[in-house]
């Protein structure tokens, strides 16, 4: 799971401080803050995030927001303490795809005795669903091979099948 500290102090003394403004924390300024909380590596990948407003009156809260990363859509829970700081932790198991890459890269260099000089999968990062298939090739020599990678499950086993030459 990936959890990030969030400062929204600031944020929060200066929505408190506006006399016209209700007592809430516009979302925008939560759900601004959550592509690096959720992909840090790279948080452009994060689109779509949707926060609801979080009320000043409650010292200490959590809520759920939803984004899209990469291709999929995550549950995000954030949790905002008695001094304004929130973490965010994705609910769903993730994947990252690279690095399945890079061991299909070794695997067919131990095992197979292929000198592969690349490997590419679709996708950066998903969530881990079982008996997920994720399509990628291997380039060797100037060949292309094609394989499948299956995911086994919530603790980022996978297998590959090598799929049509």
């Amino acid at each position: 799971m990936i959890a990030l500290t969030l400062l929204l102090a600031t944020a929060l003394l200066a929505a408190a401080c506006a006399e016209a403004a209700p007592p809430t924390l516009g979302a925008g300024t939560l759900e601004a803050s959550l592509p690096a909380a959720v992909w840090p590596a790279d948080p452009a990948l994060v689109s779509e995030v949707d926060c609801p407003d979080l009320d000043l009156e409650v010292i200490a809260q959590s809520t759920l927001c939803t984004a899209v990363l990469d291709t999929d859509a995550v549950t995000i829970d954030v949790a905002v303490d008695e001094l304004g700081r929130a973490t965010a932790e994705v609910r769903e198991p993730l994947f990252v795809v690279a690095s399945a890459a890079d061991a299909l890269v070794s695997r067919l260099e131990r095992d197979l005795s292929i000198d592969a000089i690349d490997a590419d999968c679709e996708g950066t990062v998903i969530v881990a669903e079982p008996a997920r298939v994720l399509s990628c090739q291997a380039t060797s020599s100037g060949r292309t091979i094609s394989f499948e990678l299956v995911l086994g499950g919530e603790d980022g086993t996978w297998m590959l099948t090598l799929g049509e030459q």
